[in-house]
């Protein structure tokens, strides 16, 4: 029987993102991130484990540690203005 009390890293990463008034929504293991200011700036995030991985499997950082996880996702995921 699953352990329905473990913390779930995307369900963590997702409280951090939207804590910072980005958008997240978790759907199964996938997490889409949405940049508010910018709709179209958007990914998913997974989780294998250990590690929180873009859609294209590139890793972004470990489980261990959601706030560095969520300052890289909003780093790539900014909008740059020229």
């Amino acid at each position: 029987m699953e352990n329905t009390d473990e913390p779930r890293p995307l369900e963590g990463l997702a409280e951090e993102l939207n804590r910072r008034g980005w958008r997240a929504s978790l759907k199964g293991d996938v997490l889409t991130v949405t940049n508010p200011s910018v709709p179209r700036l958007n990914d998913r995030v997974s989780c294998d484990g250990a590690d929180f991985r873009w859609a294209w499997g590139q890793a972004i950082g470990p489980v261990t540690d959601i706030r560095d996880a969520a300052d890289r996702i909003v780093y790539v995921l900014r909008e740059v203005r020229t």
